[in-house]
């Protein structure tokens, strides 16, 4: 592994029309590219994540693993306005030339194009594979959609448009930020990020751990609300509030016209979590349908687990096995595959995962 910091001098304009004098972007490699540059993979991390994707896909990422290393060479880059790295969004204020020092708003289109940027740095004219997850999932299809020439495949996991709840979900977040209160924040998205039925397992209604007792004090907590404290309080400490405005917002404009997805050329490979009610297993479905219906070369995949959205990265088994599949099996493999499991007669109560879980 090593990391790259790259500066833009040049200005950049943001689709929103805002003019950033320059930027910065921290760029992370895993392997090794070979002499023609063609084994390269370019990673888009979640949310809070950051270039290093051994630091949130440990399981994943390195030899023999779904993200092989001994043949791939995989490229992370820290988001613009991401804070682990690359330009934050408190530093964007500083740099916006038209908003008086206000947070330019910055769309996955955006990201999308400051990560093109360094193709010509890095001597690569096309990627093997675009892969993310979350909103790293809706980077990818970005790129598919906006540089269809400069990847083979993508594969996104857990990502759609948001559904009006998504919607929903981040406003109240972001409002709790507007309140100087990100760890409420924090709180709102692990709900999202995980499942009832792994909440049930791991805390039912046991009282706190530390040996608080709910039913004597109005202060006193339950075990899972001593988790949601624990997880607010972890991540102030490491997140930056004007980063978590800017993402989630870039989160709630990503949409895909008909058009947009006419231009993919890729293959494209859509995985749904079985127990995600943030990107709902059926809206993945219908997105795969989608695609298939406007000629994209699409398959679908059910990671089937109980650990919500959150599972394509702890359940690391499954995940690393259907990456391995989508980056090891013949064109011919996956088109009988399709036949097997024809996305246009999907739906969220017959589909079964195309690879076992």
């Amino acid at each position: 592994m090593f990391e790259i910091d790259f500066k833009f001098n040049e200005p950049f304009t943001l689709e929103s029309g805002a003019s950033l004098e320059s930027f910065e972007l921290r760029c992370t490699i895993y392997g090794k590219l070979n002499a023609d540059k063609s084994n390269a993979v370019l990673v888009f991390h979640a949310l809070t994540g950051s270039s290093r994707v051994a630091d949130w896909w440990p399981d994943v990422i390195g030899h023999g693993k779904g993200l092989d290393t001994s043949e791939y060479a995989f490229i992370c880059v820290n988001y613009l306005g991401s804070c682990y790295g690359s330009t934050s969004g408190s530093s964007l204020k500083k740099k916006d030339k038209n908003y008086r020092k206000e947070l330019p708003l910055v769309t996955v289109r955006d990201i999308v194009r400051t990560n093109v940027h360094l193709l010509d740095f890095l001597g690569i004219k096309r990627f093997k594979a675009v892969v993310g997850g979350s909103v790293g999932g809706m980077l990818a299809l970005q790129f598919a959609t906006d540089f269809p020439d400069l990847t083979e495949k993508v594969v996104a996991i857990g990502a759609t448009p948001l559904s009006p709840m998504g919607l929903a979900l981040n406003h109240l977040q972001r409002q709790a930020v507007q309140n100087n209160d990100i760890e409420m924040a924090r709180k709102i998205a692990m709900l999202s990020y995980k499942s009832a039925t792994q909440f049930d397992q791991r805390f039912g209604r046991k009282p706190n751990r530390n040996g608080e007792n709910p039913h004597k004090k109005h202060e006193n907590r339950f075990d899972i609300a001593g988790y949601l404290d624990y997880q607010g309080e972890v991540f102030k400490r490491r997140f930056e509030f004007e980063s978590y405005l800017l993402i989630t917002k870039a989160m709630d404009l990503f949409d895909l016209t008909d058009e947009q997805i006419r231009r993919i050329t890729a293959q494209t490979h859509l995985v749904g979590i079985s127990s995600d009610w943030l990107f709902p297993l059926k809206d993945v479905v219908d997105l795969a349908k989608r695609f298939r219906r406007h000629g994209v070369d699409t398959t679908f995949t059910e990671l089937v687990s109980d650990d919500g959205h959150d599972a394509f990265l702890s359940d690391t088994e499954k995940m690393s096995d259907i990456l391995r599949e989508i980056f090891t099996a013949e064109h011919a493999e996956n088109a009988e595959r399709k036949k097997l499991f024809p996305v246009s007669k999907l739906n969220s109560l017959t589909v079964k995962a195309c690879i076992a879980a």
